[in-house]
């Protein structure tokens, strides 16, 4: 059985999804695909499966869960789901209704999450970081920035010349799909591994030292990096026609104002995936997050069913 063909047994566990939008919706019915009985609140109900208990409060939903799941975005600095169809605050006490054993999923992790989680002695897992998340994440990412570029550009990708900052999962992916329209494409990293993994590409390698050198000569440049990393110095070295297309999270690492005051068209972009095909984002999340949840709880050997014996939405 190919790996693509399996799911994850999470039969007997209670699991609890606070926000999201459409994602959540395919991941909720990923969830119940792997056995698990799920409760949600602040999740659209549209399109959602029947077997999802739909609770009235966000502690009905997560009392006595054994995972916590929350969007991608997570929460803001004052612990408010960002993406969600009612106000749902994460705090101590709604954690503590979980059960004592549980985890709390999170894409994006705030210092209060940690803290609270720590206090209560709760498993925190920073879906960002998961790799397969990511770089399947990255599809979607890539495909939506270059969506925007086309749409604010008079000109093709093919025969321009772009320029991505930062080697990770996301910009590779941007760099090679560029790559395959007909783009010139530069690649920024730090280190020296990351340049020569653009190199191997067939990428135009740039140290972030040099990009002085390179900046006057771009059409187009696509940040990835969630650090400022083109200052008023650096944009200022671009044409005024240029664009600039920042997938990082916010504040994201372009200075706006100097682009503006340039006459620059500067977009920042985070969350691509639940903008531009949030089908796709939430079938991965149905593929990824229930693996996760399953390792998390240390099961040892993998149970799965074939999803061959069980329909999944959508397919």
């Amino acid at each position: 059985m190919k790996e693509a063909d399996r799911v994850a047994d999470l039969s007997g566990l209670s699991i609890c999804v606070l926000g999201g939008d459409r994602r959540e919706a395919e991941l909720i019915s990923g969830l119940i695909d792997s056995g698990a009985r799920v409760s949600c609140f602040g999740t659209p109900t549209d399109g959602l499966r029947s077997e999802a208990a739909v609770a009235p409060s966000a502690r009905d939903a997560c009392s006595g869960a054994n995972a916590v799941i929350l969007p991608l975005s997570g929460t803001d600095s004052s612990g408010n789901v960002k993406i969600t169809s009612k106000p749902v605050s994460i705090t101590r006490e709604l954690l503590a209704a979980a059960d004592p054993a549980a985890i709390v999923l999170s894409g994006v992790v705030r210092p209060c999450l940690a803290a609270d989680c720590a206090a209560l002695g709760v498993r925190l897992v920073d879906t960002g970081e998961d790799d397969e998340l990511a770089i399947l994440n990255s599809i979607p990412s890539a495909e939506g920035a270059i969506l925007m570029a086309m749409q604010a550009t008079p000109f093709t990708i093919h025969n321009s010349n772009c320029l991505v900052l930062g080697p990770g999962r996301t910009g590779l992916t941007l760099a090679r799909m560029l790559q395959a329209l007909g783009a010139h494409v530069w690649g920024a990293a730090r280190k020296a591994p990351g340049r020569a993994r653009l190199f191997e590409m067939g990428i135009a390698p740039v140290d972030f030292a040099d990009l002085a050198h390179c900046l006057p000569q771009m059409d187009i440049v696509f940040n990835t990096v969630p650090s400022l990393v083109l200052d008023r110095s650096l944009v200022y070295l671009l044409k005024r026609t240029a664009v600039i297309i920042d997938l990082a999270s916010a504040p994201g690492g372009v200075d706006f104002i100097a682009a503006a005051e340039r006459g620059i068209h500067a977009e920042l972009a985070p969350g691509l995936p639940g903008k531009v095909a949030p089908l796709t984002a939430g079938r991965i999340l149905a593929r990824v997050i229930p693996r996760i949840i399953e390792d998390e709880f240390g099961k040892g050997e993998r149970k799965v069913r074939s999803l061959d014996e069980e329909h999944r939405p959508g397919r």
